[in-house]
């Protein structure tokens, strides 16, 4: 797509009017529209309401998605090009800040999606996008060829104490069982965590017990033999060893049910305690 001088200047004024904050907004036909950056940490990340993005669509052929990298570079991070993959569309950037002594500068760049998957070890986190639910299923998907299905999840929902308990229904809806035993881990099993000041289950480690090595992709070595994997909360993707704080903080243990054919029994009972699950929708 090509960004005519005026396109660029309408991209500028906006990234320096939000400023600290990322601006964020839709090319149309050739037309930018500006949306409300409702991300929870705008200075951080953007977020375009659905809502936003459906009656958009309905002005006409959405061509890119834009927005800008306060006091950053034009070049996409990692979760931008996640997303360039995902959507399919150009991915127009803004750099817009100033330097140590006070003078502007700015720089637009269009960018075309790529294939793009993030590693599993040391990725960056960008929650609903990437983050310890995502590098689960594409663990899982990566390492055991199985196919688990998302779901919307707004950062911080885990602090209402009155949400639905939006990791128990989806991991069962995912196909995974609720062990009852704890502490017969096996390789892949999930362990599900309450972090933080929560009622909620919220965060979701995998076990790799003595085996910390990928084979989708290659890591360095790691020894221990209570490994595990997860994606720690505005961090990158880590292995470390299952110690006391997090066997204080685990809820329970699930294992998906393509590991574990003999306990379907315990798959339906895991579904009735927690209720019907939700679909969700919503674009990023």
């Amino acid at each position: 797509m090509r960004l005519t001088k005026n396109l660029q200047q309408q991209i500028i004024t906006h990234a320096q009017d939000v400023y600290p904050n990322e601006c964020c907004g839709l090319i149309i036909d050739g037309q930018y529209y500006p949306c409300d950056n409702v991300a929870p940490n705008p200075a951080e990340h953007f977020e375009i309401d659905p809502i936003d993005m459906f009656e958009m669509g309905e002005k006409g052929q959405i061509q890119a998605i834009v927005h800008s990298h306060p006091d950053g570079n034009a070049e996409p991070s990692e979760v931008d090009r996640v997303q360039m993959s995902i959507h399919g569309l150009d991915w127009v950037i803004c750099a817009f800040g100033y330097h140590a002594g006070g003078k502007e500068y700015f720089d637009v760049k269009c960018h075309k999606p790529k294939a793009y998957q993030a590693p599993l070890l040391g990725r960056e986190y960008h929650h609903g996008v990437q983050d310890c639910y995502s590098l689960v299923r594409d663990y899982y998907s990566r390492e055991l060829d199985i196919d688990l299905p998302d779901f919307h999840r707004r950062d911080g929902w885990w602090e209402d104490e009155n949400h639905e308990p939006l990791y128990e229904k989806n991991f069962a809806k995912a196909g995974f069982i609720k062990m009852q035993d704890e502490t017969d881990l096996q390789k892949h099993d999930v362990i599900l965590c309450r972090v933080g000041r929560t009622h909620h289950v919220n965060h979701a480690l995998i076990w790799l017990g003595d085996d910390g090595a990928l084979t989708s992709e290659k890591t360095p070595d790691c020894v221990g033999n209570a490994l595990i994997l997860h994606h720690p909360h505005g961090g990158l993707s880590v292995r470390e060893i299952y110690g006391d704080s997090w066997q204080r903080r685990t809820a329970m243990v699930v294992r998906h049910q393509a590991s574990n054919q003999t306990n379907l029994y315990l798959l339906t009972q895991f579904g009735k305690s927690i209720g019907k699950g939700v679909n969700f929708g919503g674009l990023r």
